[in-house]
């Protein structure tokens, strides 16, 4: 073997040498049980369509029940939501949640219209679906808000729709 081949990578790990990007945020500490009841819905119905959050080729992407799954056949889309599924769309949200602003987050901000202070949303235009929200005052805009500000659930609740 030659040597060379070895020596570069030891003196990056000696060196602390990095790429320059910044370290990665742990995720912020929102409830899961508020989530699981409360939000999961909210993002099953409004933002896991085909066209839009239920693509796997999404940045954000959200698994939902005959929807986009993680993993089976198409004869299994509709099966029982997982553990990992749910897992997997509590940490994509929570990667859209501003700890030190939760109510600037890009969770609230995206799907919310421009005229009141939302940011683009390419579904609004791309598939004439419009914004998710437009207005703050939406009930699922609401149980978004909640959750981001710290909103609390009862662990023992059951997921609408989960067939628990």
């Amino acid at each position: 073997m030659n040597p060379a081949r070895l020596f570069f990578p030891m003196v990056i790990l000696a060196c602390g040498c990095h790429s320059g990007l910044e370290d990665p945020q742990p995720l912020p500490s929102l409830d899961d049980a508020y989530f699981r009841c409360r939000v999961q819905p909210v993002l099953a119905k409004n933002c896991a369509a085909f066209a839009c959050h239920g693509d796997a080729k999404r940045y954000f992407r959200i698994f939902a029940r005959n929807r986009l799954r993680a993993a089976g056949s198409e004869a299994e889309r509709n099966a029982l939501f997982r553990e990992s599924e749910r897992s997997f769309n509590f940490d994509a949200a929570r990667a859209f949640v501003d700890p030190d602003a939760p109510e600037e987050s890009l969770l609230l901000a995206k799907p919310l219209d421009q005229a009141i202070g939302g940011y683009y949303h390419g579904g609004a235009t791309l598939y004439g679906k419009g914004d998710v929200f437009t207005s703050k005052e939406d009930p699922d805009y609401q149980t978004l808000l909640s959750w981001v500000q710290g909103a609390k659930e009862d662990p023992a609740c059951i997921e609408p729709g989960s067939d628990l």
